[in-house]
């Protein structure tokens, strides 16, 4: 228990002073056996992470590496001379090999660099249609039974619950393609001195990732490297192919690794833009835009977006959905004036399932936002629109905690084609 607490007060910043106290009464170990202690341990991590960087027969794709920019500051509140607050810049990752079920229920042959340059020269001769953007008929009634549920979600947890739950609408979407919940293979990756900030700077993460797998750049190489970035990552490092370019050596033309935009990347960046889409004027009083809600809550419009925390960026979007869909019921209901109850009440099954069909139909359905008029009802216009947009994020970041892939690549065609009129970050939607 004591070397326990001492790593954990070790990463926690306890001062020196403060740790020796506490291993004078027999708390934690002394600050020198934590330090050895976790020299031990990123020896052992590093082993394994070798280890699992190594081919393995019969796969021929390598294990999937995330990374990632990290900032750190160290702040000093006296300052002196040879000290003053310090921004180190760095960047983190892992590597995620995929579970053994998966790999049987996949034709590795399809993961081989000949099928991955293949698939490559069959991109230059696709005729793209807009039919393969658009969602079918069923992902369609699927995206209804979305808004029906967060609809019944917001019903159930602040207005009224239904006398039968069995038969009422269900809070949770139906799912598509759910993944296997076996807790993931993941290695960390150790920090890296290098920034991917730029192509120099991608070039040397990449070269730290290298060293720390144990493999040589023509062994790292030979083979399909698949890894996750943010789109400011994968930007710099096609930068830093296309100045390698022409080249015949896989190690210095890095052909061989593919980066893709991670789905955590790709909420975040679509998410910011919808908001911004819908967030308003604050200096405007008669400005109904989302920073109003956000206000109502006691949510400074100022922090609505803070800075680097995405995740409080989307609890701050769902408050503001769920706020607005609160309003729909009440209005469908006509109790708008009446005081709200602090304990959800009982509702039949039967009228509690019409009350979330009706609110559909006025607020959600494509019929009410074709009816309603910009010129006519700006204001309801608005309304419809950023329920529209923010359920999408909603049943993304709903459909990732879920597990559910399916659900999650539905969103992703939705946003193909909304993304187009984002203009906030037109890289986003190049990409």
């Amino acid at each position: 228990m004591q070397l326990y607490n001492s790593i954990r007060f070790v990463a926690g910043g306890l001062s020196d002073q403060l740790n020796d106290y506490l291993h004078l009464l027999g708390i934690t170990s002394s600050r020198q056996t934590a330090i050895r202690a976790l020299t031990f341990l990123s020896t052992c991590a590093a082993r394994d992470l070798r280890n699992a960087m190594t081919p393995m027969a019969g796969v021929p794709v390598g294990p999937s590496i995330c990374i990632d920019n990290l900032d750190m500051e160290q702040r000093v509140h006296a300052h002196s001379i040879g000290h003053r607050t310090m921004m180190f810049h760095g960047s983190w990752g892992y590597i995620h090999h995929p579970h053994p079920s998966l790999l049987e229920s996949l034709d590795l042959s399809k993961l081989s660099l000949k099928s991955y340059y293949e698939s490559l020269q069959k991109v230059s001769s696709l005729i793209i249609q807009p039919s393969m953007f658009l969602p079918t008929a069923d992902e369609d009634l699927h995206f209804e039974a979305v808004l029906k549920s967060q609809i019944a979600r917001v019903m159930r947890h602040y207005i009224a619950e239904p006398s039968t739950r069995d038969e009422s609408i269900q809070i949770h979407p139906p799912s598509i393609d759910p993944i296997d919940c076996s807790p993931p293979n993941i290695k960390m990756l150790k920090l890296m001195d290098a920034s991917d900030n730029s192509a120099e700077g991608i070039g040397q993460v990449i070269e730290s990732i290298i060293s720390q797998s144990g493999l040589t750049a023509e062994e790292f190489c030979l083979r399909l490297q698949v890894m996750d970035g943010d789109l400011g990552t994968i930007q710099n490092f096609n930068s830093l192919r296309a100045l390698r370019t022409p080249s015949a050596h896989p190690e210095h033309n890095l052909h061989n690794i593919s980066f893709q935009l991670g789905a955590s990347h790709t909420l975040w960046n679509i998410a910011q833009n919808i908001l911004t889409a819908h967030f308003g004027d604050p200096t405007k009083t008669n400005d109904l835009g989302a920073w109003h809600y956000l206000h109502a809550l006691g949510i400074p419009s100022d922090k609505a977006v803070p800075k680097k925390d995405f995740d409080q960026m989307i609890n701050n979007m769902e408050k503001i959905h769920e706020a607005s869909i609160f309003h729909c019921l009440r209005v469908i209901m006509g109790t708008t004036r009446d005081q709200v109850a602090e304990t959800p009440g009982k509702i039949e099954t039967c009228k509690w399932n019409q009350i979330i069909e009706a609110c559909y139909d006025r607020f959600f359905s494509p019929e009410a936002r074709r009816s309603t008029s910009k010129e006519a009802s700006p204001k309801l216009f608005a309304l419809l629109h950023r329920l529209h947009d923010f359920s999408t994020v909603i049943e993304a970041n709903r459909a990732m905690k879920a597990g559910d892939i399916g659900r999650l690549v539905n969103i992703w065609k939705i946003w193909c084609i909304m993304s187009q009129a984002l203009t906030a970050d037109t890289s986003s939607t190049t990409f």
